[in-house]
This record gives structure tokens, C-alpha cells and sequence, in this order.
């Protein structure tokens, strides 16, 4: 575990990894987490774009994932989120978003076919949640699985709430890349900056140190996988 200051520089360093890739693989393909977690990222590369310090028109981007049953323009879905944040800042050449109106089991064959185009992706950002899932991996997961259906938990939904301007119509399901997806990406990283993620953290990373990843705690295994970080700002264990 890597922790920083504050979220600049987390960001700048997150940024930086990206840029290597990036610099290396022109048409790289990215993912990164819809979700508070992610801004310092979001905010250093689209400092490093509007500078011209970077330029992602031969890049990929792949969201993570959605809410079963949203439309992608709809407040709270991740694709809006992911828009109003970061993509209409950003210059990627090509863009897959989940569509949650769609019918989930074609959604996920259909991010597999973008994702086989690709070559796979060659890193992903992860935000972790208060439960400990990455993307919408929840507790008790199979580790095994790629892009999947996935149960929504009713902490995950709860959380969810921010989210939405008006009360958040139920979360049940969502579609998600899986853990097995992550681990045959370029790089992961795990990202957190806020204190309700401090038991989450600690227990992530106690289990990587152990070399006893589990299912309980679906972020485990991503931060376990060969080269993963994971990094935290001072601010999650004030």
C-alpha cells in the first residue's frame, strides 16, 4: 500500500502511470471507475489533455461498468456520470459504455467483443468500495468470473444515493466487468481518499500481505494480482 498527502497527488501519480502507458501504447485501452474515488485521476489527466501534455485520440476508454435498467443520459447512471466528469473533457478515440437499458446478458457479450477487439485492457483504476468490491464485484463473488450480471448489495445501493439528485430508484442488479477481466489487465490500480473506506483498506490490505485473498473482500484479489498498487491518501485513515 502507497499513501499521499492529498488527492492532487495521488492523482498525479495515477496520471503519471497512465502516461507511460499511453507514451508506450498510443492506442492503449483504459478503464477507470465511475465514482467520487476516482476525481484525482480524472482531474490530472484532464489538466495533462487540456495542456496538450497528453492526447488519448488513438486510446480506448471502457466503463466498468452500470445500473441494470438506466438509461445512459439518466442522473446517476454511470455513463452520465462518467460524461459530465471526465469523457466530454477527454479526447478518446474510441468509447464503450455499459447501456443498462439493453439487455444485460448482450451487454456483457457485447463488452467482450469491444474488449477482444482491443487486445484487452492494458490498465485499469479501480475505486474501492466501503464493502470492499471493485466495479460492481460485490461480497461473495467468484473471482473466476468476467463480464457478469451482477447482484447489487444493499450497501452498495445505499451508497449509490449520492449519486442521484432525486431519491435513487431501486438497485438490484448491474452489469460489470469481472475479476477475471482485471487480471489479465497491462496494470491495476486500487484507489481510495476518504475515511469510510478505512476498514475496507486495511482489511484489503492485510489479506494481500498474507497472500489469502478472498471473497468476502472482492478488492483482494485485484490488489493481489502481479503488479497491482494500491493507494490511499492520508485522509482515509483520518
Amino acid at each position: 500500500m502507497r499513501q499521499f498527502p492529498n488527492d492532487a497527488a495521488l492523482g498525479a501519480y495515477v496520471a503519471d502511470r497512465l502516461a507511460e502507458i499511453l507514451n508506450a501504447k498510443p492506442d492503449a485501452a483504459f478503464c477507470i471507475a465511475a465514482g467520487t474515488s476516482s476525481f484525482p485521476v480524472f482531474d490530472a489527466l484532464k489538466a495533462r489533455v487540456k495542456s496538450g501534455e497528453l492526447s488519448f485520440a488513438k486510446a480506448r476508454f471502457f466503463g466498468m461498468d452500470e445500473w441494470c435498467g438506466l438509461p445512459q443520459d439518466a442522473n446517476g447512471a454511470m455513463a452520465d456520470f462518467l460524461r459530465r466528469h471526465f469523457l466530454n473533457e477527454m479526447d478518446f478515440g474510441e468509447v464503450f459504455l455499459f447501456d443498462g437499458m439493453a439487455d444485460p446478458q448482450a451487454e456483457c457479450a457485447r463488452a467482450e467483443g469491444f474488449l477482444t477487439g482491443c487486445g484487452g485492457l492494458n490498465a485499469i483504476v479501480f475505486g474501492i468500495g466501503v464493502n470492499g468490491h471493485v466495479a460492481l464485484n460485490e461480497p461473495g463473488v467468484d473471482p473466476a468470473l468476467r463480464t457478469h450480471v451482477a447482484e447489487v448489495s444493499p450497501v452498495t445501493a445505499t451508497v449509490a444515493q449520492k449519486y442521484f439528485q432525486e431519491k435513487a430508484p431501486e438497485l438490484k442488479t448491474g452489469v460489470t466487468i469481472g475479476l477475471a477481466n482485471a487480471a489479465e489487465a497491462g496494470k491495476v490500480i486500487l484507489v481510495a481518499n476518504t475515511p469510510n473506506k478505512r476498514d475496507a483498506v486495511e482489511r484489503i490490505d492485510a489479506l494481500v500481505s498474507a497472500g489469502t485473498p478472498q471473497r468476502d473482500t472482492p478488492a483482494s484479489f485485484a490488489a493481489a494480482l502481479p503488479g497491482a498498487e494500491l493507494l490511499v491518501t492520508e485522509a482515509v485513515f483520518l
